[in-house]
């Protein structure tokens, strides 16, 4: 074929594929209208004006189970809302703390800091917000014991007293006014302010009258727990302290790049100008940080407010379980996917757009100027080898001025205490033989709780004489991963040892063939599975990410706007609600006589979501390389197929491979929110371990070793990130 009918080929090709999804488009809302009509699903949002006849424990405005099903989507919204503004602002707060530590001279808090954040990345949410609530559900004492008068901390929440206006109506009027007035009077002239202090001091006078009108609601020993006040409980506790975590170790690390992204000459000017190091972080540092750290810290922002779905795996009712509960109720599934998709996307758009708008008023959409980083100061390594060198590393890095060496003290008492408990509950009080009744005699760690219970939790459901082949294909994916370390395999060939380990794992799981006995994949369950969903999760979503990060970059606007569209809709969407599109969706759009197993389907959701995050890395990395590059290959002749294949992919992909490894971490960690449709993974089956009544208390070693596979699997993952980057930036 000549050039001339290559460039023909490839301008059709776009066309050719526009082509095609338009009649599979037409061809599923076919499918799906036959089966809805099959049936007798009704369809529209009539219903949202019907009783719901269900009841929402937590709400903030008055809801019953006679309102109706806008209602309670609404009561579960504000839920969802107030959840993720309250773990903003906390994880907001405790990251920027940890950031501080990490960048304290005191080699103990640099030490502390980084492992609690190495410890909360590397295992997944999910577990965490389950460790969380069963601490709390388990942990805590009893409705009543605790409560007398004042505040009261229970299994059943947390009970605070609550101040009750005379009028809350008139109180909250005034409270806007008065903040709509302080806002006027910070950006107002002079002569506006002398104008409004009349005004400013009667509203004082009235909220002080109000105030005074006021009463204290205080909680109280009830029947079924605390009466009056306000009560928040354990399920929204667990959600926020959750959430919260496990966003600080990411913030912390996300403002610790920013302060070491701030140029060294400020800190130089700053103390040249007599400033102190207090006052050069606070009013020289920080403001500039803030600037370069506000994307990124949006970003988690966003996360943040998705992952409040979380709620509905610990029965907490935010709008997702209110979603499912409407679904379940009323047989319409792709209106309320509609709902719970466009409400996230409009949120997602809402608090991007709030702030741009605060970045703006401050200046800090402007990019700032490169400098030569200023950084942190990098701890001082022990001399472990040098014991002479020890009295004076320990003056200069833990008692070098006597706010150092409170803090020193203060963190190795903590440590030392938390390492005396751990001690005396692994080892000392530890009960090592027998079975439950014996671990009932001591307070320790049953550690025959895993001895009964490990192959439960490891391979699940699949069948006890065959469990050798679900190690077999655990071992296979893990050879695989530990032959990515060997930089002789980066190359082509990696990706076809990646597909043939995957295919070997599912033959060894499946059966059928040379003698094994045929396992239905409604057996396949535990780690096997976990590696499974990750591991094709994202050798899948590769070609995908790379056809969708060159098509949001096409000048083709049909190509571009459909690409755009797949990428933002699923990136704004909690990863729960593509599970439920798979799972309660995906029978409706294919013919009645087609079966897909849960396994499938929740494998193309978790594929087409790494697909969208991978093709912004990946366009990321395409933005990276100079236009130049393309220039030259079309100089040299090659077609523009040829220049993006040959020239342009690999040098985006040098660049984006530290952030499509970081993807593939979080897909692992992904894998445990497929427990919510049904999927029996890592996790669900470590939940089912302890579901006997005899093994019902030792929940604790069931989250202990599944949190330690976790954070194997995961920190394995992130020294292959590390390594890589060190290889890219010495080949550079």
């Amino acid at each position: 074929m000549t050039r001339a009918g290559k460039g023909r080929a490839a301008a059709a090709l776009p066309w050719l594929i526009a082509a095609l999804g338009l009649f599979a488009i037409y061809g599923l809302s076919g499918t799906l209208a036959a089966n809805l009509a099959d049936r007798n699903i009704r369809t529209g949002f009539g219903f949202l004006s019907e009783r719901a006849g269900f009841a929402i424990g937590e709400t903030l405005i008055d809801y019953a189970p006679g309102s109706s099903y806008a209602a309670a989507l609404l009561a579960g919204l504000l839920n969802t809302l107030l959840v993720a503004a309250i773990a903003i602002i906390l994880s907001t707060l405790a990251g920027f703390a940890v950031c501080i530590a990490r960048l304290s001279s005191n080699w103990l808090l640099v030490r502390l800091s980084g492992l609690y954040v190495e410890l909360v990345r590397n295992i997944p949410l999910l577990l965490q917000i389950f460790v969380w609530y069963a601490a709390l559900l388990f942990g805590l004492p009893s409705p009543g014991s605790a409560s007398g008068g004042g505040a009261a901390l229970d299994n059943r929440g947390l009970h605070l007293p609550m101040p009750v206006p005379g009028d809350p109506l008139l109180f909250a009027l005034l409270l806007a006014a008065a903040f709509a007035g302080a806002i006027a009077l910070r950006r107002g002239s002079p002569f506006t302010r002398r104008r409004m202090q009349l005004p400013g001091a009667v509203l004082f006078v009235l909220l002080v009258v109000l105030a005074a009108r006021s009463h204290l609601d205080i909680p109280r020993a009830g029947r079924f727990g605390s009466d009056g006040g306000l009560s928040l409980s354990t399920e929204f506790l667990t959600l926020v302290i959750g959430l919260s975590v496990y966003a600080s170790a990411y913030l912390a690390e996300i403002f610790r790049a920013a302060i070491g992204a701030v140029p060294a000459g400020q800190r130089e000017a700053a103390a040249v100008l007599g400033l102190s190091p207090a006052q050069t972080m606070t009013r020289i540092v920080i403001p500039q940080a803030l600037r370069i750290a506000l994307p990124p810290m949006t970003s988690w922002h966003l996360n943040t407010l998705k992952n409040s779905s979380l709620g509905v795996a610990i029965g907490y009712p935010e709008f997702v379980s209110v979603v499912d509960t409407v679904i379940s109720q009323t047989g319409q599934a792709l209106e309320g996917v509609g709902l719970m998709v466009s409400t996230f996307l409009a949120l997602s758009l809402l608090l991007s757009l709030a702030t741009g708008l605060y970045a703006r008023r401050f200046g800090w959409s402007v990019p700032g100027q490169a400098g030569r980083p200023g950084g942190g100061r990098s701890a001082e390594a022990f001399p472990a080898f040098a014991p002479a060198r020890w009295a004076a590393w320990a003056r200069r890095n833990l008692f070098g001025s006597p706010r150092q060496a409170l803090l020193s003290i203060g963190a190795a008492l903590l440590v030392a205490a938390a390492a005396a408990h751990a001690i005396s509950w692994l080892l000392l009080d530890a009960t090592f033989a027998g079975g439950a009744a014996a671990c009932r005699l001591n307070g320790g760690a049953c550690w025959p709780f895993l001895r009964d219970n490990a192959r439960l939790i490891l391979f699940g459901t699949y069948p006890e004489t065959e469990q050798w082949r679900a190690a077999l294909a655990v071992s296979v994916l893990l050879a695989c991963l530990g032959a990515s370390f060997a930089v002789r395999f980066w190359r082509r060939g990696l990706a076809f040892l990646w597909i043939a380990a995957i295919c070997l794992a599912i033959l060894l799981l499946h059966g059928g063939f040379a003698g094994l006995v045929p396992v239905p994949m409604g057996k396949w369950s535990g780690l096997p599975v976990t590696l499974l969903l990750a591991s094709i999760a994202v050798v899948a979503a590769f070609p995908l990410a790379i056809l969708l990060a060159f098509g949001r970059r096409s000048r083709r606007r049909p190509l571009r706007w459909a690409s755009t569209a797949f990428i933002e809709m699923l990136r704004g969407t909690p990863l729960i609600g593509v599970l439920f599109l798979a799972a309660v969706m995906f029978p409706l759009f294919v013919p009645p006589q087609i079966s897909i197993d849960s396994l499938p389907r929740v494998q193309l959701a978790l594929t087409l979501f790494t697909a969208a995050y991978m093709a912004e890395v990946i366009r990321g990395g395409l933005l990276a390389v100079p236009p130049g590059q393309a220039e030259a290959a079309q100089a040299l002749g090659l077609s523009k197929w040829q220049a993006r294949r040959r020239v342009i992919l690999p040098q985006a992909l040098r660049v984006s491979v530290p952030g499509l490894v970081n993807t593939s971490i979080s897909e692992v960690k992904n894998t445990t929110l497929v427990l919510i449709v049904g999927v029996f993974d890592l996790l669900q089956t470590t939940r089912l371990s302890y579901v006997e009544a005899q093994w019902r208390p030792y929940f604790a070693e069931a989250y202990l070793f599944t949190g330690t596979l976790f954070f194997l699997l995961c920190f394995t993952l992130s020294r292959l990130s590390l390594k890589i980057e060190r290889k890219l930036y010495h080949a550079g």
